[in-house]
């Protein structure tokens, strides 16, 4: 579903599957400062963006 509504695109660099990224679910609010896994609260990210973002809120 989270990839369906992000269209299979990281959410800040653009990357796609066809780029060859790997992509992740990630939680907007961190799951660290307690943002919810619910749907409302999850985007596609690269590897490598997800990696950067850690536990920043963006």
């Amino acid at each position: 579903m989270v990839l369906m509504k992000d269209g299979a695109t990281c959410k800040l660099c653009g990357a796609t599957p066809q780029d060859g990224a790997k992509l992740h679910v990630d939680h907007i609010i961190p799951w660290a400062e307690g943002g919810e896994t619910i749907f409302e609260n999850l985007q596609i990210l690269c590897e490598r963006c997800n990696i950067g973002k850690s536990n920043v809120q963006l």
